[in-house]
Order: C-alpha cells, then structure tokens, then sequence
C-alpha cells in the first residue's frame, strides 16, 4: 500500500508539474492589475513627443529607448534567461501501465543524473547569456556610433547651410552696389549681368544645401522610425582642449586603461569562457544518467502484488562523445585566437586613432590661425577695391567664392576632426553614451 500511495503520490506531482510548465509557457508569471506589458511600455515610450532641437546626448538617449532593435535587446535577454532556466530543469519522469492475463503492472521511472550533468549544462547556458550579452553590447555600440555620427552631419549640413545664407546676403548687398555702380556709369552693364548669374548660381547652391540638411534630418529619423519627423541638431563640432594630463600619457598607458572597457573584447573573451566550459560540459555529457524506476504489481489468480524496484543505464560502448569532446576543444583554441586577433586589431585601432586625431588637431588649429582669420578681411578688401575701380567684376566674385570655399573647407575639416575624436574616444572604450 505504500508503494501505490508513492506512485499516485508522483503522478501528482508530475501532473502538477505539467500545470506549472503550461502556465510557465502561456506568460512570464503573476502581473498585477493594470500593471502594462513589455510590449504596451514600448508603445507608450514610442507616442511621447520628440523634440525639434536637441543636442548629441538627448538624441542618443532617444535612438537608445526607440531603435526597433535597441529595443528588441531587452526581449532577447529574457530568452537568455528562459534558457538558463530550461538548462536547470531534470528531465520529466515517465509513468507506465501495463496489463497481462495474469497480471497488472504499474510503475514510474525518473531519470537522475546523478554525475552533475544538470549543474554543467546551467553554468553552460549562463556562459551563453553573458556571450549574448557582451554581443549585444557591441551591437548597441555600433548603432549608436553610427547615430552619432548621422547627429554629426546633420550638425555640418546646418552650419553649411547656415553659410550659403550668409554668402547670400553679402551676394544681395553685392548686386546692390553693383547696380548702383551701374547706374551712375561707372560700370558696364556686363557687371550687372554677371553679378545676376552668380545670384542664380549661388541659389541653385543654397537649394542643393537645403536639400543635404532635409537629407540629414531624415537619416536621424529613420534610427526612430519617425518620418515625419526634422530635427534641428544643437551642439559644436569644435574639439575641446586637450587635458595636458591625457595629452601627455604613453600609449601603453592609454591601452592598459582601454583593454577592460572595450565592449568587443569583453564578447570574444565571454566567448572564450563558454568554449572552455563547453569542453567540461561534453565530457561530463559522455557519462550516462541511470534512470530509477518503481512499479507495482499485482499477481490476478492469487491476487497478490508486490514491489518491483529497478535501475537502467546507458553503456557508453560505442558512443562516448569523442567527437563532441574534439569539437568542443577546437572551438576553444579558435576562441583563443579571435581573441588575440581581438586585442591585435583593437590595439592598432587606439594607435591609429590617436595619430590621426593629433594631426587633425594640428590641421585645423593651423587652418584657424592661419586661413580662417582672414577671410573677412578678405572680403571687405574685395569690395572696397570694386567700388574704388581698383579690380573687375570677376575679381571681385572670384573673391566671393574663395571666402565661401573656404568656409565650406573649415565645416568639413572640423567634422574629420570629430569623427577622428569620437573614433579615438570609441577605441578607448569611453564614449559620451547616456546610461541605460
């Protein structure tokens, strides 16, 4: 009788346990009333208002809550949990009845993996969590890096446009004196038609820019799904002044400081880790799990029963996971070398970002003391010889545009040398990024 009470006592709790995993499988648990989902938060987030003028780390903060797959990351962090906990679960028992002439017999058996198969396989699918994680992490930096970097041309196509308007009004001020020069008699006609073709030319100018800046703004729109949406990006491109303590440190010092931060070598080293527990893992697998079994039965002619108590185990003759023992160190020593391939690479990236954005600096402050000063005089030189009969109409514009090409110059210099700052800022591992 203490038999028949332990087995209907176990079909219960298997029973009990199919409960548990349907409602496991039909949601993540218990919510409180009124309590939203993960899907409805998003969906709230996503309506809120988006400002028309923000700067870099607004803008971040934003493409961090609203990017289709910044936003996906957390769901997938959940699976990463789900299967931790699928790893930690035995496997189910098993319940058999069975009927002869003579006799009836029923019984249940349990699989017990008494050698520490269960414990292996969680450590291996928390290794695999942290490997996703550490992925995603580098994911998430590429997508802001290239949010970023989208922020910062739209910044240059503002400034740009900004200039061809500014171009346009000294332009409007020219054809005025041009005209009026025209009228008195001291200037040909010719003057006043050429000056007429540069307004053209400079308008066709200041539309093509109008419509690289509606560009830009679309490509900040299109990271949050908005396409109504034109932002107005607010900030400076200038770099700030080097702090002499960070100016003056060696490279090895910067790379010792770099190493630990570095979201893809923090991946391929979580990725080593998991290689490494793969091999325990599928040598541990090569031992067999016994499968302990209780049955009861029970004799008709007579009509009495007795327990039956059993054991049944794999023999690993044939089959003792050799080749997934190889595989699994194979995959370790090529985890080995992605990571020293890792580190070589990254090296070299902190190397050549700091060369390059050191000669940058150097270009731009010689462009600013050098060429930027003088483009105003240059300018009001221009039209003062004009109006004094000292140089021709196309002298004059000549002038003009050179001021202008200039200006356009210093923009896109400035935008290389933020680009080489924020590459720098990215290969040591310490971006301006809003927290999570």
């Amino acid at each position: 009788m203490k038999t028949i009470k332990t087995i209907a006592v176990a079909a219960a709790l298997v029973a009990a346990g199919a409960c548990l995993a349907a409602e496991t499988v039909s949601g993540t648990g218990p919510r409180a009333a009124g309590e939203p989902t993960t899907a409805t938060t998003a969906t709230i987030a996503s309506a809120d208002p988006l400002p028309q003028s923000l700067g870099l780390v607004e803008f971040l903060s934003l493409v961090r809550s609203r990017h289709p797959v910044l936003r996906a990351m957390p769901l997938r962090q959940g699976m990463d949990r789900a299967d931790v906990r699928t790893a930690g679960t035995w496997a189910n028992p098993s319940i058999h009845y069975a009927r002869k002439p003579d006799e009836k017999e029923w019984g249940i058996e349990q699989p017990v993996p008494v050698f520490g198969q269960v414990s292996m396989r969680t450590e291996a699918a928390k290794l695999a969590a942290a490997t996703a994680q550490a992925e995603r992490s580098v994911e998430a930096q590429d997508i802001l890096n290239q949010a970023a970097q989208r922020f910062a041309e739209l910044l240059v196509a503002q400034e740009k446009l900004s200039a061809k308007q500014q171009a346009m009004e000294h332009l409007n001020q020219a054809v005025k004196v041009v005209q009026g020069q025209v009228e008195l008699g001291a200037r040909s006609k010719y003057d006043g038609a050429r000056v007429e073709l540069q307004r053209a030319q400079l308008e066709a100018q200041l539309e093509q820019q109008q419509a690289e800046t509606q560009a830009a703004q679309a490509a900040l729109a299109e990271l949050l799904v908005q396409p109504h949406w034109q932002p107005r990006a607010i900030g400076s491109l200038l770099p700030a002044k080097p702090v002499p303590a960070a100016a003056d440190a060696s490279f090895d010092r910067l790379w010792e400081q770099a190493a630990p931060q570095l979201p893809q070598l923090q991946a391929v080293h979580a990725k080593v880790l998991q290689a490494e527990q793969l091999i325990s893992q599928q040598a541990r697998e090569a031992l067999p799990t016994p499968s302990i079994g209780v049955a009861r039965v029970r004799n008709r002619p007579d009509g009495s029963s007795y327990n039956q108590v059993g054991i049944s185990m794999e023999l690993p003759l044939f089959d003792r996971k050799q080749g997934a023992v190889d595989r699994a160190r194979l995959e370790y020593e090529q985890a080995m070398l992605e990571e020293q391939s890792a580190q070589q690479l990254a090296r070299q990236r902190l190397q050549q970002a700091l060369a390059q954005r050191n000669l940058l600096r150097k270009t731009l402050q010689s462009f600013e003391s050098r060429g930027l000063t003088q483009l105003d005089p240059l300018r009001r030189m221009a039209l003062d010889a004009y109006r004094l009969g000292q140089s021709s109409i196309l002298e004059w514009l000549d002038a003009m545009e050179s001021v202008a090409e200039h200006q356009q110059q210093y923009l896109d210099l400035t935008l290389r040398v933020w680009q080489a700052e924020w590459e720098l800022q990215t290969a040591q591992g310490r971006l301006p990024l809003p927290p999570q």
